[in-house]
């Protein structure tokens, strides 16, 4: 008997926490209708009554992208029992349980979406919405004024605009000389640097960069510099346009795939 209340209080306890500030709960049959009415719907797939640090960062994520125009975040509660709530859009989409929260970005005029397979956290999930999408919102070190600046002389660099580029590279360093906080200071001067080189190197030098900094954050550094380094992968984002973005995605996928093969036919893997 006690255990039976017990079920239900905890049942009531979770029904309190079930809707998360800033998405949309849809189902079967409202998922469609809705999500063609938005440029980009990130659909998260999960258990009808989730908790723990994921939905933490999750809920985090939710409300500090609720106000990005063209943005519809919606979750999609599964139950494995009863009417089986959306288990057909589960498997639509190729969810299982172990995946949960699984993560789909939806393009309109794409017909498949994009799955997302980065740490489950509020950061990495804006990181994979900005490197797929042209929405903006700040990541850790990015500055909104000089991001705009940014896609816009990388868009210059593209078209080896050298009038533009050099127009642009000046209003951002205006834009940094502006600056008050320190750390913003620093982040500006990231910004003037990266738009330096590009101006000696080419746009090039983006990907070099990128994949350089990648290689950094690997290793052994301490929390410091990890912190720097990103900062710096984040500004680099707002360098990319979203074709750029999803070729490096693909030629990751194909280094990975390359790397999977070699390891089944000779047995071997790189140390």
């Amino acid at each position: 008997m006690y255990f039976v209340f017990g079920i239900f209080f905890f049942l009531l306890f979770l029904s309190t926490k079930a809707h998360t500030p800033g998405i949309v709960t849809v189902d079967t049959f409202t998922f469609n209708k809705i999500r063609k009415h938005f440029n980009v719907v990130l659909a998260k797939f999960d258990d009808k009554y989730p908790f723990g640090e994921k939905q933490d960062q999750f809920k985090k994520f939710a409300l500090n992208v609720a106000n990005t125009k063209d943005l519809l975040v919606v979750e999609i509660p599964i139950t494995e029992y009863g009417d089986k709530e959306n288990e057909k859009l589960a498997k639509e989409y190729g969810v299982k349980k172990a995946d949960y929260p699984a993560y789909k970005l939806f393009l309109k005029g794409k017909s498949k979406p994009i799955d997302y397979t980065g740490d489950k956290t509020e950061d990495d999930l804006k990181r994979f919405l900005l490197q797929h999408t042209n929405l903006w919102f700040g990541l850790p070190g990015t500055i909104e004024e000089l991001d705009r600046l940014a896609q816009k002389f990388f868009s210059a660099s593209s078209n080896n605009d050298t009038t533009m580029q050099k127009s642009l590279l000046e209003k951002a360093r205006k834009q940094v000389k502006q600056l008050v906080d320190k750390k913003e200071q620093k982040s500006g001067e990231s910004y003037v640097k990266i738009m330096e080189s590009v101006v000696k190197q080419g746009t090039e030098f983006l990907k070099r960069e990128g994949r350089r900094v990648q290689n950094l954050l690997k290793g052994k550094i301490t929390n410091e510099k990890k912190e720097e380094l990103q900062h710096r992968a984040n500004i680099l984002l707002s360098f990319k346009s979203l074709k750029e973005s999803i070729t490096d995605t693909v030629d990751v996928v194909k280094d990975n795939v390359g790397k999977q093969r070699k390891e089944t036919i000779t047995g071997d893997k790189d140390l």
